[in-house]
């Protein structure tokens, strides 16, 4: 499986982890003219804008550690012209991360990170 296609494997586990634990997935991989979001939520009235990070090892750092402070900035962005984009006032908003690890044998874990910056 090449990098992108590993990738949507990931962001599509990852939408139905959300939905197992009672969000409400309302975009899968969000474009706009700022930039790209992988998952858009929403929990108990709150949008939850989600980066998926699907990795085999742990080679160059935990997947996390690839959300740097700039694509932070970007996302912040992404959010404020989907909520204008789609008339969205006034609600709370938090970024979410979840890596997506993936063992040798084919199993393969979540670890999500609320409010991750």
């Amino acid at each position: 499986m090449n990098r992108k296609a590993l990738g949507r494997w990931g962001e599509e586990r990852t939408a139905e982890y959300l939905r197992d634990k009672g969000l409400n997935v309302l975009e899968h991989n969000y474009r706009c003219p700022v930039g790209e979001i992988d998952l858009i939520a929403q929990q108990d009235g709150t949008l939850v804008f989600v980066e998926v990070k699907t990795r085999r090892s742990l080679g160059f750092g935990l997947p996390a550690e690839s959300v740097t402070f700039k694509k932070q900035k970007k996302y912040f962005k992404i959010a404020q012209y989907y909520m204008k984009e789609k008339g969205i006032k006034n609600s709370s908003c938090r970024f979410d991360v979840v890596e997506v690890m993936i063992s040798r044998d084919g199993s393969y874990h979540f670890n999500h990170i609320t409010n991750a910056f």
